[in-house]
């Protein structure tokens, strides 16, 4: 997402649309990812595909508000990797609500906190 961000931030708006695509086809439920792709797809005038991305943001927005939001420590790592961690931390312990006694995600926790702080 960081990259994305940056290149958008930059006018590389082609490179953006690239980046977002691979994103949302590999955590579908990003919905940040989701519109800001509409962003810049309308930007770009590919308004057909804009206005999709627009209404996939807009169906997973509300169900995030019916439900829990959606997490997963592939997507959590990847945040944190990029440096993006108060999001990758709070995925982390939306995950260890749900299964408080796995020892890879506490473990993953102390290690995260620890790299954070130092």
């Amino acid at each position: 997402m960081a990259a994305a961000i940056a290149s958008v931030r930059n006018g590389k708006l082609e490179t953006a649309e690239v980046i977002l695509v691979d994103l949302v086809a590999f955590a579908p439920a990003e919905t940040r990812a989701w519109k800001l792709l509409a962003r810049v797809q309308r930007e770009l005038g590919h308004f057909d595909a804009g206005i999709a991305s627009a209404r996939r943001a807009l169906h997973l927005q509300s169900m995030q508000q019916q439900q829990e939001p959606p997490a997963s420590l592939t997507l959590a790592r990847l945040f944190f990797e990029q440096g993006e961690h108060d999001e990758a931390k709070a995925m982390l312990a939306r995950l260890i609500e749900r299964n408080p006694h796995n020892p890879e995600l506490l473990q993953l926790r102390d290690k995260w906190q620890t790299e954070t702080t130092a």
